[in-house]
């Protein structure tokens, strides 16, 4: 059985300096910016949130990620990532990163 989420993230999929981001890069993202506590999505300073991806790729993932989160997509900054820090365990990122690079049998 795929993993929770798993049609969701391959729905919104972006590639990135030619590498996948792979679903370890939500979770860090979503605990990076559970970390800043910005009030809102302007006072993030993108470019400083994971130092192996750009700036203007962590922006837009964050954009497809609010898109796909329902009616709280039109929530604050704040409880749009709460909601997703919810569903993104940030705690789980290197669980996540080992699964991601499991090999397929």
């Amino acid at each position: 059985m795929p993993p929770v989420g798993y049609r969701w993230y391959n729905a919104v999929n972006i590639l990135a300096h030619g590498r996948k981001w792979c679903d370890a890069n939500d979770y860090r993202l979503i605990g990076k910016l559970y970390e800043v506590d910005a009030a809102c999505v302007e006072d993030v300073h993108w470019d400083n949130l994971l130092e192996h991806r750009p700036g203007n790729v962590c922006r837009k993932r964050w954009d497809q990620m609010v898109c796909h989160i329902g009616h709280q997509g039109s929530k604050p900054f704040s409880e749009q990532v709460d909601t997703l820090a919810k569903r993104y365990c940030p705690d789980l990122a290197k669980t996540r990163e080992a699964w991601d690079n499991k090999p397929v049998v």
